[in-house]
């Protein structure tokens, strides 16, 4: 094997690492009110979430300065904004730190990065918010999946995984790194 092969390899399963480890602390068996409030289900994607930032890159005309953190709003009702405030805390991304928010109408992107629409709050789109704003959008259901979302998360076999919608990330500007492509269950390319 060649030693630029083996380095590419090594640096993968780096990056690849942090979600992998995550995944399987979220899969243990989770205890007291923790357990109670949020299910193992919410907790994977949260920590999804999170992970997502890794392997996407913004337009840079997406961050006003280095520094700007990177947002992750929750649209509507959220099942899991305090786990997913709690996940990030302390953490950054590529220099970043990641803040959390809770947002009712989905007009106003211009500040997050990532948006998660909750299965059940796609009527607060208001139509296809989806285009060239630099947004990595993130959903649960079918219909945010035909409006154009970029991830969609489904449940196969009890398991959490996405589907990745390429043609609509190249129209949002953003770049999907390949492990990120290799990891989804589909990547869709066709708009």
């Amino acid at each position: 094997m060649s030693r630029i092969f083996i380095t590419s390899r090594i640096g993968f399963l780096r990056r690849l690492l942090p979600v992998l480890l995550l995944g399987v602390l979220f899969s243990g068996a989770a205890s007291g009110a923790r357990a109670d409030a949020i299910s193992k289900e919410y907790q994977l994607k949260a920590a999804f979430l999170y992970n997502f930032a890794k392997f996407v890159e913004w337009p840079p005309l997406r961050f006003e300065s280095d520094t700007e953190p990177i947002v992750i709003a929750v649209l509507g009702q959220s099942p899991f904004h305090s786990e997913l405030e709690a996940l990030v805390e302390n953490r950054s991304v590529n220099g970043r730190a990641i803040r959390v928010r809770s947002i009712t109408d989905a007009a106003d992107l211009s500040a997050v990065h990532i948006l998660f629409v909750p299965s059940g709050e796609e009527h607060r789109l208001k139509g296809s918010i989806f285009g060239d704003r630099g947004v990595l959008t993130v959903g649960e259901s079918d219909v945010f999946a035909d409006r154009g979302g970029v991830i969609r998360f489904i449940v196969v076999a009890g398991k959490v995984r996405f589907e990745i919608n390429q043609a609509s990330s190249d129209k949002a500007g953003l770049r999907l790194s390949g492990q990120l492509l290799k990891l989804a269950t589909t990547v869709r390319r066709k708009p």
